[in-house]
C-alpha cells in the first residue's frame, strides 16, 4: 500500500487525462437516447438492399405528416371559438344607467319645472331600459379570432353554465349597439333624445368576451381524437423483398416498424443487452479518440486544459444533440454541429479537430434521423469549416466560414434530392431555413472563443493581433520610458517571426512575445545600455553584484508587470525564458577580475530561468541575444556578424538552453542562417559577391 501512493502521485497527471474520458463516457451513456437502434438503412426511390423483411410483430402504420396536417386542418375548420357572457358587468351597467338617468333628469327638471312632468320621466326611463336590455343581450368584444369572418359565422356562447351556438348576426358590435340606441331614441321625437343617447352610450358594456383557454382546450381535445396511424401490419407479413424499390407506401411501413422497434424496451434481459451494447460502442469510440490524441496529437494530449476544452465541447454538443433527437427530431439540423471542428481548429489543431469531429458524428449517427444523410451532410460541412476557418486571424474569416458551410449544406441537399427523387419539385423551404439557421449559429463561436480564452487560458490569433498592436498601454509605456528597449524589442520581433516563417512555428505568437519580453526594463531603464545617454552609466556607482542583481531582476519585474496587465501566460513565457539560466557574463567576468583567486557566488550573476520549452521561446532567445550583441559591433562586417551569431547560439547549446525545447539541430542551423541574413540587412552590409 505504501508503494501505491507514490505511484499514483507519479502518474496522477496521466490518470486525470484518462479520468476525463471516463467521465465523458459516463455522461454520454447517461444522456444518449434509450431506444434500440434499427439496423436497416433505407431511402425513398432506392432498392431494398437487405434480405426479405417480415414483420417481427404486429404494428400500426403511421400516417405521414402531410396526412396528419390535412386532417388537423379539416378538424379545426369546424371548431367554433368559445365566448363567455359577462352577466355581472351587464347588471352593473344597468344599475349605473338608472342612477345616471335619475341624476341627470333631476338636474334637467330643475330648469324646466313647468315643461317636464313625472310621466315623461317614467316614459324615458322605460325607453332607455328597453334599449339597454335589447342590445345587452350580447355586445361582442372584437378579437383577432373573428378577423375576416362574416355574419353567418357561428360561435359557442357560454351563459349561465349553458352553451349555445350563435351567429355573429345575433350579436351586436359596439357601433351596431350605438346605432340601434340612437335610432330607437329618435322615435321619441323629444328634445332630450341626444341626452338620453349619451346616458345609454356611457353605460353599455361589451359582455361577450373570447375565452381562449376554453377554445384551446377544445382544440386540443379535437386534435387528440385524430389517430396517428392508419392500417395494420400483422406479424409474419412480408413488408418488402430484397431488391424491391422503396415506394412512399413501403417507406411509411418501414418508418412505422423502425419507430415501434426503437421504442420497444422489451423484457428486462433484452434491455440489459441493449444497454451493455451502448456502453461498449460509446466506450470504444472514446478509446479510439484517446489513442489517436496520445499517438498523433501529443501537443493536445500533454496539456490537460486543451484536452478538457476539446472533450468538454464534444460532450456538450452530444448532450444538446441527443436532447433534440429525443424531443424535437424534426429540428435536428438546426444544431451548429460544425462549431466543434471550428473551435478545435482555432485553439488546437486541424487534424485533431477533424478526427474528434468524425468520432462525434459516429456517436450521433446511431440516433440521428436518416443517419446516412445526416453523416454525409455534417461530414462534408465539417471539413469545409476546418479548411476555411484557418487560424481565424480576422473576424471576417468566421463570417466567410458560415457562408461556405451554408453553400456546402445546399450542395449536399440538392444532390440528395437529385439522387433520391430525380427532381427539385419537393424542395422543403423549412429545411433550407433550418440549414441557414445552423450556418448562422456558427457565429456563436465568437463569444465562445472569448469565454474559452478566459476559462482555459489559451490565446487565439485574434488576441495575439490585438496584443501586438504597439498602441497598447504597456507597449506605449515601454516606448516612453525605455525607447531603446522598445526599438530592440521591435527588432527581435522581426527577427524571430522571420525565423519561424522559415523553420515552421507560430510566428505571430513569437512576434507578440518578443514585443513584451523586456518590459521589466521599464523599472530601471537607465541601467540598460540601449537606454543610456552618451557619457553616463549608473553602473559606475554600483558594485558588480548589485549591477547583476538589477539586470537579472528585469525578468521578475517583467513577469509582475505582465500579470498586473492580465497578459496571457503564453506571452509571459517569453519573459521568463528569454535569458534561460545563463549568466550575466559581463559583470560576472568583471567580478572575477576584481577578485582574482576568490570564489564568486555564481547564483548572483545567473538568471532564474526556466530554459525555453517551445520552439517559439527558443527562437526568441536566439534573436534577443544576437540582436543585442550586434549593436556592440564596431564597423560590423559580414564575417563579424557570422562569427557573432555562431558564438552566441553555440554557447546557448553548450549550456543546454535548448534541452527542453522541441527544436532540432537542423532547425537551429537554419535559424542561424536567417539571423545572419536579417542582421546584415539591419546593419546595411552588402554580401560580397565572388570574383
Amino acid at each position: 500500500m505504501k508503494s501505491l501512493f507514490p505511484k499514483l502521485q507519479e502518474y496522477s497527471y496521466d490518470l486525470l487525462k484518462i479520468l476525463t474520458f471516463v467521465v465523458a463516457v459516463i455522461i454520454v451513456v447517461a444522456v444518449s437516447p434509450r431506444e434500440r437502434i434499427f439496423k436497416y438503412e433505407f431511402s425513398i426511390g432506392k432498392p431494398w438492399k437487405h434480405k426479405d423483411l417480415y414483420a417481427p410483430f404486429d404494428f400500426s402504420i403511421l400516417k405521414t405528416e402531410k396526412q396528419l396536417s390535412k386532417e388537423r386542418q379539416e378538424v379545426l375548420k369546424n371548431l367554433k371559438p368559445y365566448f363567455q357572457y359577462n352577466d355581472e358587468a351587464t347588471k352593473v351597467g344597468r344599475s349605473r344607467l338608472i342612477k345616471s338617468f335619475g341624476e341627470n333628469w333631476h338636474f334637467a327638471g330643475s330648469k324646466l319645472d313647468s315643461l317636464v312632468s313625472q310621466q315623461d320621466s317614467i316614459t324615458y326611463l322605460d325607453a332607455l331600459l328597453s334599449v339597454y336590455d335589447q342590445v345587452e343581450r350580447g355586445i361582442i368584444r372584437l378579437d383577432p379570432v373573428l378577423e375576416g369572418k362574416d355574419k353567418t359565422f357561428q360561435i359557442k356562447l357560454i351563459r349561465n353554465n349553458e352553451v349555445k351556438d350563435y351567429n355573429l348576426s345575433q350579436l351586436y358590435t359596439v357601433k351596431e349597439a350605438d346605432d340601434y340606441a340612437l335610432n330607437y331614441l329618435r322615435q321619441l321625437n323629444s328634445a332630450d333624445s341626444l341626452m338620453l343617447f349619451k346616458l345609454i352610450d356611457n353605460t353599455l358594456v361589451q359582455n361577450v368576451i373570447y375565452d381562449q383557454k376554453k377554445t384551446d382546450m377544445m382544440r386540443q381535445e379535437l386534435l387528440s381524437k385524430i389517430s396517428p396511424t392508419v392500417g395494420l401490419v400483422q406479424k409474419g407479413e412480408l413488408i418488402i423483398s430484397q431488391g424491391e424499390l422503396v415506394t412512399p407506401q413501403k417507406y411509411q411501413q418501414l418508418i412505422s416498424l423502425k419507430r415501434e422497434y426503437e421504442q420497444e424496451i422489451g423484457n428486462s434481459a433484452a434491455w440489459k443487452y441493449v444497454y451493455t451494447g451502448r456502453i461498449l460502442l460509446i466506450s470504444l469510440l472514446f478509446f479510439i479518440e484517446l489513442m489517436f490524441l496520445m499517438s498523433f496529437m501529443p501537443s493536445i494530449y500533454k496539456e490537460l486544459r486543451k484536452l478538457h476544452l476539446l472533450v468538454g465541447t464534444q460532450v456538450a454538443l452530444l448532450i444538446i444533440s441527443f436532447y433534440i433527437f429525443s424531443h424535437y427530431p424534426s429540428w435536428s439540423y438546426i444544431i451548429p454541429y460544425t462549431i466543434l471542428p471550428v473551435i478545435g481548429a482555432v485553439f488546437l489543431d486541424r487534424r485533431g479537430a477533424l478526427v474528434v469531429y468524425l468520432i462525434t458524428l459516429m456517436l450521433l449517427g446511431f440516433y440521428a434521423p436518416n443517419s446516412f444523410e445526416f453523416l454525409y451532410t455534417q461530414f462534408t460541412a465539417g471539413f469545409v469549416a476546418v479548411f476555411s476557418v484557418g487560424q481565424l486571424s480576422k473576424r471576417w474569416h468566421l463570417v466567410r466560414n458560415s457562408i461556405l458551410i451554408f453553400i456546402t449544406y445546399m450542395l449536399v441537399y440538392f444532390s440528395m434530392l437529385l439522387v433520391q427523387e430525380a427532381s427539385f419539385t419537393n424542395i422543403s423551404l423549412r429545411f433550407v431555413l433550418m440549414l441557414a439557421g445552423s450556418s448562422l449559429l456558427i457565429l456563436l463561436a465568437f463569444p465562445l472563443i472569448f469565454v474559452y480564452e478566459k476559462v482555459f487560458g489559451l490565446v487565439t490569433q485574434l488576441t495575439l493581433l490585438e496584443l501586438s498592436n504597439t498602441n497598447n498601454t504597456l507597449l506605449r509605456e515601454l516606448g516612453e520610458k525605455a525607447p531603446g528597449t522598445f526599438q530592440h524589442s521591435m527588432q527581435v520581433a522581426n527577427l524571430a517571426s522571420e525565423v519561424l516563417f522559415v523553420i515552421g512555428g507560430d510566428a505571430l505568437l513569437a512576434r507578440t512575445g518578443s514585443l513584451y519580453h523586456d518590459i521589466g526594463k521599464m523599472k530601471h531603464p537607465l541601467f540598460f545600455v540601449e537606454n543610456q545617454p552618451e557619457g553616463y552609466n549608473p553602473h559606475d556607482e554600483l558594485s558588480y553584484e548589485e549591477s547583476a542583481r538589477i539586470i537579472v531582476g528585469h525578468v521578475l519585474t517583467g513577469i509582475e508587470m505582465a500579470r498586473k496587465a492580465h497578459l496571457p501566460e503564453q506571452i509571459i513565457d517569453f519573459i521568463r525564458t528569454h535569458h534561460g539560466t545563463r549568466r550575466v557574463e559581463y559583470f560576472y567576468r568583471l567580478e572575477r577580475k576584481l577578485n582574482p583567486g576568490m570564489e564568486v557566488n555564481e547564483t548572483e550573476f545567473r538568471y532564474h530561468g526556466p530554459v525555453p520549452f517551445s520552439r517559439e521561446t527558443a527562437v526568441v532567445m536566439m534573436a534577443d541575444s544576437a540582436e543585442a550583441a550586434s549593436r556592440s559591433l564596431v564597423n560590423p562586417t559580414e564575417q563579424k556578424i557570422n562569427d557573432l551569431v555562431e558564438l552566441i547560439v553555440n554557447s546557448m547549446m553548450e549550456s543546454n538552453q535548448f534541452s527542453n525545447a522541441p527544436i532540432t539541430l537542423k532547425e537551429i542551423t537554419i535559424a542561424k542562417k536567417v539571423l545572419k541574413k536579417k542582421l546584415l540587412n539591419v546593419h546595411h552590409i552588402r554580401i560580397a559577391y565572388p570574383d
